[in-house]
């Protein structure tokens, strides 16, 4: 007897969908198109103004392609991520997926419940209350009263929101708001769930304890799609993928691959956007990579190019919190250089110094160049940012200020680089921007207090 593989239990399945839309030149065209057309069918006795009538017409609006045909399916207990930048297509791709949005081909066949967060505060009504709204969500998806009453107290421990809850929506915050609207989702309990960017207004500890909530419905079986440009994020829940660019799928695979897919792909557009070569010119030096126009120096030395690596010399911008970072600088000498020094430092999104290092601090000599010579900056930062988005400033020049600071700036670049750092389990490690690997515990036999011998 032939033993055939267990088929997966699809829930969704998307087949040759698009969406197209018309754009017109100005509102009117809608009104004057309809006639042109008309008077195009009804003057078919004289070929040249129908001909002209319909070329009129065809004239006055043009398509524009917001999604073009794909297809993909997800089966019960998974998780797939889509990325992409704005514009790309995910919000139209995730309305077709959730039902909002009628595609212009193609089909979607859904099983089970689907429960979706695209927008702050959609299917809301701003003058109910939230718990009025909770019950309006809860009869919208099939439950009785008795049902969300018995649940109520549990969307409400998983809001925090406090007596709030008892107050109109419109007088909510954009975190409270995202707060409950989750919350719901403790209720509902659907086969499927769409979360498009809805969390990145919540706090960091609410994010983590959404993160426990998608592990734990995901290995009950609820399926997951996932659409954030927080990739760490979308690297931990999602084993799978999309990048989506222009309207077409770049990249579908594993969540992994594909946010290093997503780096190249716009790190190349950048490139092309300042008109520079996709393509290295000098083979043993990369070409300049980076967008930052904060540059400042004498250039007797330059950087070339920036790579951001990790401890496997793989390329990514995104990091878990404990991964080791690597930052590699390309280096060329425009003319002879007799001292060379190299800075870094790290800055927050607010662009405050975190940390800086330079080879002054670490009592180097400095390096030699002669002119057109090339030399390579290892720099390494171990595994203690916490999670968050950090910017990468540079560094070349030579002297000491008294702090490790150059007193000459050769060649600075603030925000050469971007780099993200998530963590993978609900709680952090600790808190801060910074692990300074504190230390502290009960001890079993404490010391003598103030007044006791």
């Amino acid at each position: 007897m032939k033993i055939f593989p267990e088929m997966p239990d699809i829930l969704l399945r998307a087949s040759g969908v698009s969406k197209t839309y018309t754009l017109w030149r100005k509102p009117s065209d809608r009104l004057i198109a309809p006639t042109l057309r008309g008077l195009g069918r009804s003057t078919q006795w004289i070929p040249p103004l129908g001909r002209w009538a319909e070329a009129k017409a065809g004239l006055l609006a043009r398509p524009f392609a917001a999604l073009k045909p794909l297809s993909l399916s997800i089966a019960r207990g998974e998780s797939l991520g889509i990325v992409g930048r704005n514009g790309s297509g995910k919000s139209t791709l995730l309305q077709i997926l959730a039902g909002t949005l009628t595609p212009t081909t193609g089909a979607v066949d859904r099983k089970g419940r689907l429960a979706a967060l695209l927008e702050l505060g959609s299917g809301f009504n701003p003058d109910f209350t939230g718990r009025e709204n909770v019950y309006l969500q809860g009869a919208i998806y099939g439950f009785s009263p008795s049902e969300i009453e018995g649940h109520f107290q549990e969307v409400a421990t998983f809001a925090e929101i406090g007596d709030f809850i008892e107050q109109p929506v419109k007088t909510y915050s954009s975190g409270m708001l995202v707060r409950l609207a989750f919350a719901v989702q403790v209720v509902l309990r659907p086969d499927i769930l769409i979360v498009d960017e809805a969390l990145a207004v919540g706090d960091v500890f609410f994010q983590a304890k959404c993160a426990a909530y998608f592990r734990t419905r995901l290995a009950e079986g609820m399926s997951l799609i996932f659409v954030s440009h927080d990739l760490v994020s979308v690297k931990a829940l999602c084993r799978q993928a999309i990048v989506l660019h222009q309207g077409t799928v770049h990249f579908q695979g594993d969540s992994k691959e594909a946010a290093n897919v997503y780096h190249e792909l716009h790190a190349t557009e950048a490139r092309r956007s300042l008109h520079l070569p996709v393509a290295p010119t000098v083979t043993s030096v990369p070409e300049r990579n980076w967008q930052s126009t904060d540059e400042i120096g004498t250039r007797e030395a330059e950087l070339v190019s920036c790579e951001i690596l990790n401890e496997r010399d793989e390329f990514r911008r995104s990091f878990a919190e404990g991964e080791l970072i690597k930052v590699r600088l390309h280096v060329r000498a425009k003319s002879a250089v007799p001292v060379l020094h190299g800075a870094f430092q790290i800055v927050d999104r607010h662009n405050r110094a975190l940390y800086g290092l330079s080879t002054i601090h670490r009592e180097s000599s400095g390096l030699a160049l002669a002119a057109n010579e090339t030399a390579v900056l290892e720099i390494e930062v171990p595994g203690q940012l916490g999670a968050g988005e950090y910017l990468i400033d540079v560094a070349l020049g030579w002297g000491d200020r008294g702090d490790g600071a150059f007193t000459h700036q050769c060649h600075r670049v603030g925000g050469i680089a971007s780099i993200a750092v998530g963590r993978l389990s609900p709680r952090p490690r600790f808190l801060g921007p910074i692990d300074l690997q504190g230390r502290l515990g009960w001890s079993e036999n404490p010391p003598a207090g103030p007044g006791q011998t």
